[in-house]
């Protein structure tokens, strides 16, 4: 008999045991918890060592997958509101564009008849408009940079992206600014803008095409590779 009641015990942890759901969060946090609601945008449920506590809330964009107590398993690849339509890991890391990763550094290098190094802040609004908060980019020739060289200071500008495909999503922006032209000892300051186009190949690489206009100083074009983080 006692035997029956051990075996009977065993199982009944057994089914306590699985009788959880589990939350897969994006960062890579697995919670056993009770869900008790899932919403177009978040998901509702109890800690599973205390089902009679608090009730607690989940954003749908921060979680991978839940997986139910009897193995069925629903899979958040796509926030409700989110503008992507495309699946895979790009998908998943744009789609917290605004939530998760509000700021981006861009740290860029310019190549082609120039040469020249720059610095960008952005604000993402959202997988599909970030707002380019300052830049600061130099451009000088190959023959003697001491001499003459145009430094770039941008404050106000924008950038649109297309939909992504994994972690490839095209973009374009605009900035404009002030550029200061250095040519033996004279300086030189006037409006100055970029326009740019270009792919993001991987989520901290990008490389495009750049246009550098200075009133004063003409037009510069140049090929662009990007690192972000």
């Amino acid at each position: 008999m006692k035997k029956i009641l051990f075996v009977a015990a065993l199982f009944a942890g057994s089914l306590s045991m699985n009788a959880q759901d589990i939350l897969v969060r994006k960062g890579g946090d697995v919670e056993n918890v009770k869900v008790l609601e899932i919403t177009p945008t978040e998901v509702k449920f109890k800690k599973f060592n205390n089902q009679n506590g608090p009730t607690f809330t989940e954003r749908r964009s921060n979680l991978i997958s839940v997986k139910f107590e009897n193995g069925e398993v629903q899979k958040f690849n796509d926030a409700p509101g989110s503008l992507l339509t495309a699946t895979g890991e790009g998908m998943a890391y744009y789609s917290g564009y605004g939530k998760d990763k509000r700021f981006t550094n861009e740290v860029s290098l310019y190549i082609a008849n120039v040469w020249g190094v720059g610095y960008q802040l952005r604000r993402e609004f959202n997988p599909y408009i970030a707002w380019n908060i300052v830049g600061v980019s130099y451009i000088s020739n190959f023959d003697d940079p001491s001499e003459m060289f145009t430094l770039n200071i941008r404050a106000l500008g924008a950038r649109g992206y297309t939909p992504s495909w994994k972690w490839i999503r095209g973009y374009a922006d605009l900035n404009l600014g002030l550029g200061v032209n250095y040519y033996h000892y004279d300086w030189d300051f006037n409006f100055g803008l970029d326009f740019g186009v270009g792919v993001n190949v991987h989520k901290k690489i990008a490389i495009g095409y750049n246009l550098n206009y200075v009133a004063s100083g003409g037009t510069g074009h140049m090929a662009k590779i990007s690192f972000l983080f």
